[in-house]
C-alpha cells in the first residue's frame, strides 16, 4: 500500500508539480535509507509489541499435550527447555499485514524459548513508514541457502562465559518464520472468507524434510479483516506486484484509512515434526505438505470457536 502510494505520488508530481520533486525525492530517499539501530533487544524488547497486542486483543492458543516438544512452551521451564532446533513458524495468512505474525516475534522467547529471523523480501526495509514496523522481525532473504543457514546455526543460549543469556540479549538461531503464501495472500484475502493460496510452492516442505525441523504452522484468525483490499478487476496490480516482489494495492481500514480494524487475532497452531531426510522424494514433499497445510485446516476447525467463528473453513489453495 506505501509502496503505491510512493510510485502514485512520484508519478503525479513528475506530471503536474515536476519542481516539487526536488523536496519530494530526497525527502522519500531520507526516509528510506536513514540508518536504524542495529537490531537487537531494543527492537525485540520494545513496548510497541505490547501495544499492538492490546490494540488487537492477541492470543495464542497452546495445547501443550498436541506434541511432546511444544510440552513447556508458554511455562517458565521454556528459558532452560527451550523447542529443539529447528524450528519453522509458518505465519498464515499474509492480508495486508499479519499483526499477529509481528506480535509473535515479540513474544516467541517467552512462548518456544527461542527467537526467529524473519524471511522476507528485502525491499520492506527500505519503504518510508513501513520499515520502522518491522525492524523487530529481522528479515533475512527468502532464498534456499539463507534459510537452510540460519535454520543450521546454532542456538545462542549463553554468552562467551558460558552464562545463560539473559532476556536483554536476543536468542537467535535454529528458527525461521516466514509468510508462506508471500505476496498471492495480499490479492486473495478478503473479509469474511478464511482462504490460503499455496498453489504448487513445496519449496519450503523440502528444506523442512532435509533439516528435519519442527513445524509450526500457525492461522491467525482475523488477518484478512483488518483491511479491505482496493485493486484493479483484472488483476494487473497482482501479476506486476508478482513480477516486482512489491506488493502495489491499496488497503482501507478504519474510516477508510491505512489505520487497521480493531480485531480481536487469534492463534490456531497445528505442530508437526519432520523426519530428516537428506534427499527427499517429491512424494514425501507433497505428504509432508498435506499433512501441514490441511492438517491446519483440521485443526482451525478444532479450535475456532475460540476465535469467535464457530462456522468458517480454512480452505486451501
Amino acid at each position: 500500500g506505501l509502496t503505491l502510494f510512493l510510485l502514485v505520488g512520484t508519478l503525479g508530481l513528475l506530471a503536474v508539480r515536476p519542481r516539487h520533486l526536488l523536496w519530494w525525492l530526497p525527502g522519500v530517499a531520507a526516509l528510506a535509507l536513514h540508518p536504524l539501530p542495529r537490531w537487537g533487544p531494543l527492537q525485540r524488547r520494545h513496548k510497541m509489541g505490547v501495544i499492538i497486542a492490546k490494540y488487537f486483543t492477541v492470543t495464542f492458543l497452546l495445547d501443550r499435550s498436541s506434541h511432546p516438544d511444544y510440552a513447556t512452551a508458554g511455562t517458565p521451564t521454556v528459558e532452560d527447555n527451550p523447542m529443539p532446533a529447528p524450528v519453522v513458524a509458518l505465519a498464515c495468512p499474509h492480508g495486508v499485514i499479519n499483526f499477529g505474525a509481528i506480535v509473535w516475534v515479540y513474544f516467541s522467547r517467552w512462548v518456544m524459548g527461542l527467537e526467529q529471523y524473519t524471511a522476507g523480501v528485502s525491499i520492506v526495509s527500505k519503504v518510508p513508514g513501513l520499515r520502522y514496523l518491522v525492524a523487530p522481525i529481522s528479515v533475512i532473504p527468502v532464498d534456499r541457502n539463507s534459510l537452510k543457514r540460519r535454520l543450521q546455526e546454532p542456538v545462542r543460549l549463553t554468552d562467551e562465559k558460558g552464562q545463560r543469556l539473559s532476556a536483554k540479549v536476543p536468542r537467535t538461531g535454529g528458527m525461521i518464520g516466514i509468510v508462506p503464501d508471500g505476496i498471492a495472500g495480499i490479492f486473495k484475502s478478503k473479509s469474511g472468507e478464511d482462504v490460503l493460496f499455496i498453489g504448487k510452492k513445496r519449496g519450503l516442505m523440502r528444506i523442512c524434510l532435509e533439516e528435519g525441523a519442527f513445524i509450526m504452522a500457525g492461522w491467525f484468525a482475523s488477518t484478512n479483516e483488518m483491511f479491505r483490499i482496493v485493486t484493479d478487476p483484472f488483476g494487473c496490480l497482482e501479476w506486476l506486484s508478482r513480477r516486482l516482489k512489491v506488493s502495489l494495492f491499496v488497503p482501507l481500514g478504519r474510516w477508510g484509512t491505512p489505520v487497521p480494524h480493531r480485531v480481536a487475532v487469534t492463534l490456531c497452531p497445528h505442530l508437526v515434526r519432520c523426519k530428516k531426510e537428506a534427499a527427499p522424494t517429491e512424494e514425501q514433499v507433497e505428504s509432508l505438505h498435506g499433512e501441514v497445510y490441511h492438517g491446519l485446516s483440521r485443526r482451525y476447525e478444532e479450535l475456532r470457536h475460540f476465535a469467535g467463528y464457530p462456522e468458517r473453513r480454512l480452505v486451501i489453495l
